[in-house]
Formats: C-alpha cells, sequence, structure tokens
C-alpha cells in the first residue's frame, strides 16, 4: 500500500472518530445543562455576644473546628456579679415585708376571733338579762296587784297592818330588782354593740393588710424578675459556638471592649452545604426540582460530586444587587439573565467533607432523569 493510499485511510479514520466524538458530544449536550458558574455554597454564622465588657480569655484558634455550645469568648464578669448580688437583696427584702404583711394578718384574725369570741358572749349576757327583766316585770306585776287588793282591804279595815306593809315592801323590792334587771341588760346590749364596732375595726384593718400583701407579691415578682435578668446577662458573659464548624475570620483581642451585637468571628458550619449555579434564562426550560446533577470541583479536578436540583431562586442574580437594573431609562441592551439554581450534594460523598464554601465548580444537570 502506497503512501498515498495510507493518507487516506488514516484521514478517513480520523474522520469517523472526529464524527464519533463530535455525535457523542451533540447528544450529551441535547440532554444535559452545564454551567460554570457555580460555586460551592454554605452556612456562615456569625458569634456575636448579647451583653457588652472587656474581653478576658478567648478559649479559640483561627480555622479551629468547634462544636455547638463550646465557649469562645470569656467577658469579664465582675459588674453582672455585683447586679446579681443587688437583685438578690433586693428580692429578700420584698420577700420580708411580704412576710411582715402577712404576720398582721395573722394578728389580726385573731383579734377579730376573739371579738367575735366576746359578742358571742355579750349576746348571751343580753339573754340572760333579757330572761331576768321578764321575770322582775312578772313579779313587780303580781306585786303591784296584791298592793292594790290589800290597799282596798285595808281601807275596809279586813286585813291588819302589819300584813299590808308585808305586801307593800314586796312591791317596792319586786320595783328595785325590776329597775336592777332593766340596768343589767342596758349594759350587755352596750358590751354588744361595743364588741360588734371593735370586730368591724379590726376587720378593715385586716383588709387593708391583706392589700399590702398583694402590693408586697407584686413588688416579689418584679424583683424576681429582675433577678432572672440579671442571672440572664450574667450567662452572657460566656460567648458560646451556635453551631458546629470551622471558627474563621477572628476579631476580637484580649482585654478589647465589645458590645452586644458585634462580630466577634464566624463559623462555617460543615454539615448543610450546597452548590449555587447561575445558569442562564435560556437554560431553564427542561430543568426541574430533583433531576440529577454531576459537579466538578476546580480544586478536585477529576473526581465528581453527585447531587440533584434543590430549588429555584425567585429571582434572577441581577435583582439582587445593590443598584438592580433598570431598563426604562436610557438605551436598552437585552442581556440574558442567569438565575441561581440550589443543588443539594450527596453527603456520602468522600469529598464532602474537604468542601469549602466560595469553592468553583462546573455542574452538568441530566435532564432525563
Amino acid at each position: 500500500m502506497n503512501k498515498k493510499t495510507l493518507f487516506r485511510v488514516g484521514g478517513v479514520i480520523v474522520l469517523v472518530i472526529a464524527l464519533f466524538f463530535g455525535y457523542s458530544e451533540f447528544r450529551y449536550l441535547q440532554r444535559h445543562e452545564t454551567t460554570d458558574d457555580a460555586q460551592i455554597d454554605g452556612d456562615v454564622n456569625p458569634v456575636i455576644p448579647k451583653a457588652g465588657g472587656y474581653v478576658k480569655a478567648i478559649r479559640f484558634q483561627d480555622n479551629q473546628f468547634v462544636k455547638e455550645g463550646d465557649t469562645l469568648v470569656v467577658l469579664d464578669d465582675a459588674d453582672y456579679k455585683i447586679r446579681v448580688a443587688q437583685a438578690e437583696a433586693a428580692m429578700q427584702s420584698a420577700m420580708a415585708a411580704a412576710g411582715v404583711s402577712r404576720s398582721q394578718v395573722n394578728v389580726a384574725s385573731a383579734t377579730i376571733q376573739s371579738s367575735q369570741a366576746g359578742v358571742l358572749t355579750a349576746r348571751n349576757q343580753v339573754a340572760t338579762a333579757q330572761a331576768n327583766v321578764t321575770a322582775a316585770q312578772a313579779r313587780a306585776r303580781k306585786a303591784n296587784q296584791d298592793f292594790d287588793r290589800y290597799s282596798r282591804l285595808l281601807a275596809e279595815k279586813t286585813v291588819p297592818q302589819q300584813q299590808f306593809d308585808a305586801v307593800q315592801a314586796e312591791r317596792d323590792a319586786a320595783q328595785a330588782q325590776l329597775q336592777a334587771a332593766q340596768a343589767q341588760l342596758q349594759t350587755a346590749q352596750a358590751q354588744v354593740a361595743a364588741a360588734g364596732s371593735q370586730t368591724g375595726v379590726t376587720s378593715s384593718q385586716r383588709r387593708a393588710t391583706e392589700g399590702q400583701i398583694s402590693v408586697a407579691q407584686a413588688a416579689i415578682k418584679q424583683r424576681q424578675t429582675e433577678l432572672d435578668m440579671a442571672n440572664l446577662q450574667l450567662s452572657y458573659t460566656i460567648v458560646r459556638a451556635p453551631v458546629s464548624g470551622v471558627v474563621s475570620k477572628r476579631a476580637v483581642q484580649v482585654g478589647q471592649l465589645v458590645q452586644p451585637g458585634q462580630a466577634l468571628c464566624s463559623i462555617v458550619g460543615n454539615t448543610s452545604l450546597w452548590v449555587t449555579a447561575n445558569f442562564k434564562e435560556t437554560q431553564l426550560k427542561q430543568m426541574q426540582s430533583g433531576q440529577k446533577v454531576e459537579i466538578d470541583v476546580d480544586a478536585f479536578e477529576g473526581d465528581k460530586l453527585i447531587g440533584h436540583v434543590g430549588s429555584f431562586a425567585g429571582a434572577t442574580g441581577a435583582k439582587f444587587t445593590l443598584l438592580p437594573p433598570d431598563n426604562a431609562t436610557g438605551n436598552y441592551v437585552k442581556v440574558v439573565q442567569r438565575i441561581p439554581v440550589r443543588i443539594e450534594l450527596d453527603k456520602n460523598s468522600p469529598l464532602y467533607a474537604k468542601l469549602r464554601p466560595g469553592m468553583s465548580a462546573t455542574v452538568a444537570v441530566d435532564l432525563q432523569k
């Protein structure tokens, strides 16, 4: 076979290979949408103190892995401990005031019981005196009747003077006994009125003291709230890790005065990573959630990650910029926009632990799956 024939055969072979790979690439592009405008994303949680103060100690290093709840920064807590002590003293004072009011209520209750017992005794005395008055009235009535009858008999001289004198003495004694019984009744009634008045005064004092107890209980609740707030502020002097991850971007030093809300560092979570791929709007026609995605991370060229389409952003990336475009003014130039697509990663991949937010990647969405 001459050289010319070999050249022709080689050209045919190369053409066949080119056509094969070209057709394969064409078929691949028909089934996939790809973009290299993608990067690894993850949660970056700022560490922010809830209380202000001077930094006493720092318990972490840059790029150190920490667990949720680990102590990161310790603030000087001397001022906060004093506030707790003040709140505890105020709480004890309020409880003591409430105890005094309760004691006064107990004394008033005992006085009321004693007064009520006195009223009952006085009423019994009134009943006895009333019975004595009734008996004395009956005796006086009989004595008056006997005196009138013996007066007529004496005038007729049918009874001796001595017997009349005895009847007259009996009448005078009955009158005196009636007057004494009436006086006793008035005294007993006065005692009932006095005891009732004392009971009313003591009841008023008790109600007033019970009102003081309500005020004291409200003061206790207020002091308890202040104590809880002081303890809460004291607990804030220990700044803990809100999530597990790698501590980065440290911006605090020992002795520095920090304020509530000031970012001290950031924690990059290692349990929730995803890919944000910015596809052209013309690539989204057949794309939908759940489709399989192949991810090629630039840092690990040759090793692929597997994921799936999770969700689509609510607007184009340009709409989230500081100055979004306004095509209603000036000259209009149409530009193909890009839509951020969230791609969920397979956490079982050995590359997952090596990923870091911000890494560049190339993704290919399989439209047939």
